[in-house]
């Protein structure tokens, strides 16, 4: 036999029966009905198949389709066409999401143990180094100051054109 295709009927009788969708042994299916999720395990849709779940990761994580495509071993109009599906679509968006989430919360981790290398570099016995500590915390707190202004001006631009669509 040529290549291994199962339809949706064969998968689903395998899964149930908790075999490998590869017909191999050491390889387990990826999705089994019996299989309990730990909270650090992702749930896809049941409407992407083994592949596009496979696939899904490198291409969240690529920055072209064209990388991604070719880190996930897919030909990139096979990405184009899932990429038209509203399940993989969405999947997709939600993992570059929380890829997103996890970068901020990381960089807020190091924003802050700077801030404490900085707060003890304003501490150093060496003057020049307190100098340009004191010149760069200054710096950071004024910018920082500029950035709440700005969120204050957006926030106040946006309630206005609430306003104005609700006065037509």
């Amino acid at each position: 036999m040529g290549s291994k295709r199962l339809t949706r009927a064969q998968k689903k009788r395998r899964l149930s029966r908790n075999e490998p969708l590869g017909g191999s042994p050491e390889k387990p299916g990826l999705r089994t009905e019996e299989h309990e999720v730990s909270q650090n395990e992702p749930v896809f849709s049941e409407n992407l198949s083994d592949r596009q779940i496979v696939a899904l990761p490198h291409v969240a994580a690529a920055a072209t389709n064209a990388e991604g495509a070719r880190a996930a071993d897919i030909s990139l109009a096979t990405l184009k066409r899932w990429r038209q599906d509203p399940a993989f679509r969405d999947e997709l968006r939600r993992m570059r999401q929380e890829t997103a989430d996890l970068a901020h919360a990381e960089l807020n981790g190091l924003a802050l143990k700077s801030t404490v290398a900085l707060a003890e570099l304003l501490e150093d016995p060496n003057p020049r180094i307190r100098t340009q500590a004191v010149r760069l915390a200054l710096s950071l707190g004024i910018k920082v100051g500029q950035e709440k202004a700005n969120q204050r001006r957006i926030n106040q631009l946006q309630k206005a054109l609430t306003l104005l669509k609700y006065v037509k």
